[in-house]
């Protein structure tokens, strides 16, 4: 049975094939995740404790990968695109007051909020310095341009945030600037290093955007179908937080007028603080209406449009690979 026609893809299976790589990639990675100061090397090796799947540095590594060694230069690079995503985690379990990232408790937590604020600048700054001192200078232009999308996105979510009129257009434009952004660069920064693949760069991101926003729209989907214990989060939480996702916003748009209106006069009813006692409400509201279908069935056609976008790429181990990896993220559990 070939890996297409597994009903369950794992990631391992895809991290098998780069398996000399990766184990390169976690030495530079753990030595990037170090600290010139006491307060830095404890945050950082808390990190590390920290079980990543390592999803965008095996998508860099799959593009790069080829006959011949992968270069030290595209190691590094994925160990840049894995930093500048914890950067993230770090900023967004501020925004959450989360407690807990990976399993450990979250670096708000374990210390405070200021700490969690600097050490998630550290890491971004720290990750574009050392592209720019390896002079790679087109995988620093994307990581920045990334990260500039990155925060106008935050910025969008905290001002959609409880927002239940917000549409899917712009539901769409956060998660492709806050996700999918680093994931398109993630996969045209591999490209670039390969030999036969260096000039199809932009049709590798172009499937790195779509395998992006697969990524989410599937995270948003398991806050509603989710099993507690498989993602190691309490299900509803983006409700609670306030971030309105795609079966949310389908459901309104799918549900009688009548639904809506009791729904929305629920919610207006209950103080902020206790929105999460509407949870089971919202959640039955979402499965009743077409929710989470719309967004599985968005999912599916924007993973086709992915592979699709490889179409210019000769046919081969490598192809079939990144094909592999939508389906994982279209399958995944967790």
């Amino acid at each position: 049975m070939s890996l297409l026609d597994r009903q369950r893809v794992q990631l391992l299976t895809l991290q098998r094939i780069i398996g000399g790589e990766l184990k390169r990639f976690d030495t530079v990675f753990d030595g990037m995740m170090s600290g010139e100061t006491p307060l830095i090397e404890a945050v950082c090796a808390h990190v590390r404790h920290g079980k990543s799947k390592r999803f965008r540095p095996t998508l860099l590594l799959l593009a790069a990968k080829h006959e011949d060694a992968v270069p030290d230069a595209a190691i590094t690079a994925a160990a840049c695109v894995e930093m500048i995503h914890t950067a993230t985690l770090l900023h967004d379990d501020i925004i959450d007051e989360a407690t807990t990232r990976r399993g450990l408790p979250s670096i708000n937590h374990a210390w405070d909020v200021a700490t969690a604020v600097v050490m998630g600048d550290y890491l971004y700054s720290k990750a574009l310095d050392v592209l720019a001192s390896a002079r790679m200078g087109e995988a620093l232009r994307l990581l920045a341009g990334t990260t500039f999308k990155m925060s106008q996105a935050e910025m969008m979510q905290l001002e959609t945030r409880h927002d239940l009129g917000i549409s899917e257009e712009t539901y769409l434009t956060i998660i492709e600037r806050k996700t999918a952004s680093l994931i398109e660069s993630a996969c045209a920064i591999g490209a670039g290093f390969h030999p036969e693949h260096a000039q199809r760069t932009g049709v590798f991101g172009e499937f790195g955007r779509k395998i992006g926003f697969v990524f989410q729209i599937t995270d948003d989907i398991f806050d509603y179908l989710g099993d507690e214990r498989r993602l190691g989060k309490p299900t509803g939480q983006d409700w609670e937080e306030g971030r309105i996702t795609l079966p949310l916003i389908a459901a309104l748009r799918q549900a009688p007028t009548t639904a809506c209106d009791a729904l929305l006069a629920e919610v207006a009813a209950v103080p902020p603080g206790e929105r999460n006692l509407l949870w089971p409400r919202v959640k039955a509201f979402v499965l009743e209406h077409g929710g989470v279908d719309y967004a599985r069935d968005l999912a599916r056609r924007l993973g086709d449009e992915g592979k699709s976008a490889l179409a210019p790429v000769a046919a081969g181990a490598q192809k079939d690979l990144l094909t592999v990896a939508v389906e994982y993220v279209l399958r995944r559990l967790n």
